[in-house]
């Protein structure tokens, strides 16, 4: 069997890029041949690895000589993502969905281009008439359509003859939407290597300047208003007397428009609290080893899995998140888990209380969150679940 595989890959700035990166040498011996379908950039690929490069926009027919199956990786970034969602509607084959909610990325597809007509379509979809009328109230009002309501998920789930998603959370919001779909959760995959030697954490907190003894809470990945960084400072505010010596590290970008030093100022953090900005991978790795408990809190969220949470549990951080979604499916013992909304803040300052005054709770809880990634998200293991999968859905469907 051949495959297409269609997603952002290296160098795109993009987390399914780094995603597709890990996945596709794994799955590459699974099929006969693999053609590598891009937008319009060169990818950066080890030599090899693919049998073929085509350009989506430039090779429209690169799938229809011989048994090839279109694997997509659809997200939520127009970007990155319009032109792999327009091809999985034009030529049927699997879909891993790596976003539970796209109604940002139709709103950037339809009303940004002046198309309400399409924008009410796909409303419509989702919700029959009902969505019909929700959309037109929504466009003469200004106001925008509810998320929860409204995840134009049913496009790419009736598109699909086959959907991986990494939840149960977003299985079921797609059977609900496309009950006839054939969708299987597979975990996301471990983005770091998990055979790491074990280091101390203060060495490499002493390889990036930082105190080797004092204990170090970090965030990781983009910061934005759902990472739930602001409840996090606040129980962060208030441990600060019990753990003078204690740092809060954000690894990663600020949103833009995000004013996230003035969330800093008004809690009198900036000694305390440093954001890198962007790193490079290495860098990035060396912060993961170096944090003593990891803050993983999203909220909405609608399915979606975590990179930076398994990149934590892979390095043995215990790690506080958020009691919803795809997060509250973890077991007990490999998180910890906070509710969302009303008492969030004083949940935080109990669970970080807790982790930063026990140095063996921390181990206990670290060890078996990398126990766990290292049995349930091994890529290895995760390609020879994609590849089961795509066959099944082939031999069923009538491509």
């Amino acid at each position: 069997m051949n495959l297409a595989y269609v997603s952002p890959l290296p160098p795109i700035p993009s987390g399914v890029a780094d995603y597709s990166a890990v996945l596709l040498p794994h799955l590459r011996p699974y099929f006969s041949r693999v053609v590598a379908v891009v937008d319009g950039y060169v990818p950066q690929l080890p030599p090899g690895l693919v049998d073929q490069v085509s350009d989506i926009a430039a090779d429209i027919d690169w799938w229809c000589g011989g048994r090839v199956v279109p694997l997509y990786h659809m997200g939520n970034h127009i970007q990155y993502h319009r032109t792999i969602y327009q091809a999985l509607q034009r030529f049927p084959g699997v879909t891993v969905l790596h976003d539970g909610n796209l109604l940002p990325f139709v709103h950037e597809a339809t009303l940004a281009r002046g198309e309400r007509s399409t924008f009410v379509r796909e409303a419509g979809l989702e919700r029959g008439s009902a969505g019909v009328e929700a959309a037109w109230i929504s466009l003469r009002r200004s106001e925008p359509l509810d998320l929860d309501e409204y995840p134009m998920l049913t496009r790419v789930a009736r598109a699909s003859i086959g959907v991986i998603v990494h939840s149960q959370y977003l299985r079921c919001r797609l059977v609900e939407r496309s009950p006839n779909t054939p969708v299987t959760v597979i975990p996301l995959l471990a983005m770091i290597p998990l055979d790491l030697k074990p280091v101390p954490r203060q060495d490499f907190k002493l390889s990036l300047g930082l105190d080797p003894e004092g204990l170090l809470i970090g965030a990781f990945g983009f910061i934005a208003p759902s990472k739930q960084l602001e409840p996090a400072l606040k129980a962060f505010a208030r441990l600060r007397e019990r753990f003078p010596g204690a740092r809060f590290i954000c690894v990663g970008e600020i949103s833009p428009g995000y004013n996230f030093g003035a969330i800093l100022e008004q809690l009198s953090l900036e000694d305390a609290v440093h954001v890198t900005g962007h790193v490079s991978f290495d860098t990035f790795l060396r912060y993961l080893r170096a944090v003593d408990v990891g803050v993983n809190l999203r909220y909405p969220t609608w399915g979606e899995a975590s990179a930076s949470l398994s990149c934590l549990m892979a390095c043995g951080v215990p790690t506080v998140v958020t009691d919803a979604g795809a997060f509250a499916e973890f077991p007990d013992d490999v998180v910890i888990k906070v509710p969302a909304g009303a008492g969030e803040v004083e949940a935080i300052t109990v669970a970080l209380h807790k982790l930063l005054s026990d140095a063996d709770l921390r181990s206990v809880i670290g060890t078996a969150a990398r126990a766990f990634v290292a049995d349930q998200c091994d890529p290895r293991a995760i390609a020879r679940q994609y590849a089961t999968f795509i066959r099944t859905v082939i031999c069923t469907s009538s491509m």
